[in-house]
């Protein structure tokens, strides 16, 4: 008897001890687990930050060295609110924003897919020249804008939102948005056509601004609807004058988008009238050609042509 009673203690301390030692491995897989997971994700989330930057996309990358020229001549690189929209903003969706975390697997599943894409194109050297970026820089373009009207131009709007203007030509920005922007389908390329790469100047600057006939097509609507507040010679009256000075004032050094969004928007609110986008740039051509913008062969045909900036003198 007293040989057994001895022995039982040591096998009841034998089993605390070896739970004991199985509670310890077990929480140190665990904690092990969560420190390999939070440094996964860490380092997977610096991996997606680093190769969404400007750095990487302007210089690791070869081909995207003329983008990246490009770019830097952009209002989403240097504007007059200091706001600059990065490569990975534009580029890969949710970037922009708070992604939750369907959509940051989206973000991945996406990087991923172009990376893989962009490696194979830099390991065979498709893209070596400037000769040969030119030559394919309008098919990689349309590959792009199928892409952001595919998905409802979703990387502009994680900046973007309609209830978010603000300033002085605030109710203008919301009239002419909310006309462009219906039942949730967006161009945005439509009217900012050079808001993230500027390549070169505009031909409607070289070749001129519109045509003689279409600014006697808009001299008329001009006449019909907008006179009575700005005078037949556009000294102003009701509303401001919009030549010499006071056009100067308001214009010079604007791009074309801000009077013709004037004339889309507020002008045809206050006169009663709804001008169709090709009337209301007929209108705008009207007044270019009474402020001594040269005419042309091609009229002002294309919202794209309104990212042209007007001379400030």
């Amino acid at each position: 008897m007293p040989l057994e009673n001895s022995s039982a203690p040591s096998r009841s301390e034998s089993r605390k001890a070896t739970g004991r030692h199985s509670w310890l491995r077990i929480s140190s897989w665990v904690l092990g687990s969560a420190f390999l997971g939070i440094l996964l994700v860490a380092l997977t989330n610096h991996a997606v930050i680093w190769s969404s930057s400007n750095n990487y996309c302007g210089t690791a990358c070869h081909s995207m060295t003329w983008a990246a020229a490009a770019y830097q001549q952009s209002p989403h690189y240097i504007n007059l609110v200091g706001v600059r929209a990065s490569c990975g903003a534009c580029h890969i969706p949710y970037d922009s924003g708070h992604a939750t975390a369907g959509e940051y697997v989206k973000l991945l599943l996406f990087k991923a897919d172009r990376g893989a894409k962009d490696f194979w194109g830099e390991a065979r050297k498709s893209i070596a020249t400037k000769e040969e970026w030119e030559k394919r820089r309008p098919a990689l373009s349309n590959t792009f804008e199928t892409y952001l009207t595919r998905h409802n131009y979703i990387t502009c709007r994680g900046c973007h939102s309609l209830d978010s203007f603000g300033g002085p030509r605030s109710h203008m920005k919301m009239v002419i948005h909310q006309g462009q922007a219906k039942d949730d389908a967006y161009d945005c390329l439509q009217c900012h056509a050079n808001i993230g790469h500027v390549y070169e100047e505009p031909s409607a600057k070289l070749g001129g601004w519109y045509s003689v006939e279409q600014a006697t097509a808009g001299a008329k609507l001009f006449a019909d609807s907008c006179s009575m507040c700005h005078g037949a010679g556009l000294e102003g009256g009701g509303g401001p004058a919009l030549t010499g000075v006071t056009w100067q004032q308001r214009f010079g050094g604007a791009k074309l988008l801000a009077p013709w969004g004037e004339i889309k928007g507020p002008m045809a609110q206050y006169a009663g009238k709804t001008f169709t986008t090709q009337q209301s740039l007929d209108i705008l051509a009207y007044l270019l050609q009474q402020n001594g913008l040269a005419a042309g062969n091609q009229p002002l045909a294309d919202t794209r042509q309104l990212s042209v900036t007007l001379p400030e003198k």
